[in-house]
């Protein structure tokens, strides 16, 4: 069990056979890494007290007040995740590519009089989360999935066959109708067609696709050159899709089953708003170093799942039989963590920059909730009490340097995200993304490039109940490209 947990967690694909929505969704929407224009992103996201760039305000809208004149940028970027699966001595490759905008911003510069420099506002667009990427594994057994839905009906002493519609519509009746599970004649008791079969192969593909973004609007000020102040209200916004299928062959050699095969597909599909507010500082200690501190409000958000799943079943004569379970949906609502933010800045005058940020992040007061008002009614207690008992506050460090050869930039970044899992769990379940980039600046316009890397590991499950789990590793390359104007 407690290595189903950590899979669920690392790889953010777990989802149950009754799609119940659980502590895991809580952590997968709020464990946020923040990524825009290719200036920050090749920085690695450390903006905290340099400011004057859309992306940062979504850190630290103190940002905003740095800036002394308009500005509008957009960023197209590319999400490369690569994955390695091993099983049973069998390695299998896969990748998944995407394509989404990152970043798209204005701001408004307003000159002011007497200490107030300049008022600026701001509205803009900033990817905070990638959720794109496909695992497949292969191996083999001796011991089919099918017993799990023949447990299922065998519990209590078994079931009659014209009950298991209404008990077991998203699970067991699937396969019953498909005939892969049987009833034992004169009994209340089920066997399946692999019941006997050895070298079943096994093939799992895992896909999942979509990301969180976080609508903007800010306004913010600049107080005598010296402090600058920000407010952000933040939409941030949902969309991710879970895709599973899982097949069995027979041996084409076993002849103690009619069956060839069958293919269980799961599919959900997850969306969603929220609101947050945030608001954030930098004051300049001195010319060449400022410090900046910034809150983040809990976001909460409203989260519709829809959901259903379907058995296709082969036989050796080409008979086919499929069952899909009815159309699902449920509303709830999930309240991330708050965050605070304190960072530094070394600005060595026009050769160029270097930035810190520490991020402090308590998953433990995250919660999930029924969405009474949308008519969805569930007792969460039991997620709640395991996100108090399972996870904790957790510590993340973003450093980022600039070296300035006009017009030219150089770039470098570092991300650590730190481990939401307690000591319980004997995985660190921590990522690193190193980054990097170039740039032109000139009067009225800049062009930037960024490319960064993350590296991680999971454990993919294939069949649970049988602790078939496959060992992962995942790499996301992502490259994004900004091109703005400055007046």
């Amino acid at each position: 069990m407690q290595r189903l947990l950590i899979f669920s967690f690392v790889s953010l694909l777990a989802i149950g056979s009754s799609f119940a929505q659980n502590e895991f969704d809580v952590l997968r929407y709020s464990n946020v890494e923040f990524y825009g224009d290719a200036r920050f992103n090749a920085m690695g996201g450390s903006f905290g007290a340099l400011g004057a760039n859309m992306s940062s305000l979504s850190i630290n809208p103190g940002g905003l007040g740095v800036y002394k004149s308009s500005d509008f940028s957009f960023t197209p970027a590319f999400h490369y995740n690569y994955t390695e699966s091993d099983l049973d001595g069998k390695r299998t490759t896969d990748g998944k590519l995407n394509f989404h905008f990152s970043n798209v911003g204005l701001i408004g510069n307003f000159k002011s009089s007497g200490n107030w420099k300049s008022v600026n506002l701001g509205i803009g667009y900033n990817r905070t989360s990638n959720y794109n990427a496909s695992i497949s594994v292969n191996s083999t057994t001796d011991s089919s999935s099918l017993s799990t839905y023949v447990n299922e009906l065998n519990a209590n002493g078994g079931i009659f066959e014209d009950e298991i519609f209404e008990v077991f519509p998203f699970t067991s009746n699937l396969a019953y109708q498909t005939y892969l599970v049987n009833p034992i004649a004169g009994s209340m008791q089920y066997d399946h067609v692999f019941s006997n079969s050895k070298n079943i192969t096994q093939t799992t593909t895992y896909e999942t696709r979509g990301g969180s973004g976080e609508m903007y609007f800010a306004l913010g000020g600049n107080f005598s050159d010296k402090l600058y102040l920000g407010g952000l209200i933040g939409i941030p916004s949902v969309r991710y899709v879970y895709d599973r299928n899982y097949t069995e062959t027979s041996d084409p050699t076993d002849t103690l089953t009619e069956f060839s095969s069958f293919t269980i597909h799961d599919y959900v599909k997850t969306k969603g708003s929220g609101l947050n507010l945030k608001l954030g500082l930098i004051y300049k200690v001195v010319d060449w170093f400022r410090v900046g501190a910034a809150f983040h409000t809990p976001t909460l958000y409203s989260l519709t799942d829809d959901y259903n799943t379907s058995i296709n079943a082969e036989k050796r004569d080409g008979t086919t039989f499929t069952e899909e379970t009815p159309h699902g949906s449920f509303n709830y609502l999930v309240t991330t963590p708050y965050r605070f933010i304190s960072s530094g800045s070394f600005i060595m005058g026009n050769k160029g920059v270097i930035n810190v940020d520490y991020e402090i992040v308590d998953y433990s007061t995250a919660r999930i909730s029924q969405d009474s008002e949308a008519g969805s009614y569930a007792d969460f207690s039991v997620e709640n009490e395991n996100i108090r008992s399972n996870f904790e506050l957790t510590q993340n460090l973003r450093v980022g340097t600039e070296v300035r050869l006009d017009p030219f930039r150089l770039r470098l970044g570092y991300r650590l995200q730190g481990d939401p899992l307690n000591g319980k769990f004997d995985l660190d379940s921590g990522s690193s993304i190193y980054s990097g980039g170039i740039g032109i600046k000139e009067d009225g316009y800049y062009i930037d490039l960024a490319y960064s890397l993350k590296k991680y590991s999971s454990e993919t499950v294939v069949d649970a109940d049988q602790n078939d789990f496959a060992s992962t590793s995942l790499k996301d390359h992502y490259v994004s490209f900004t091109l703005g104007f400055r007046f």
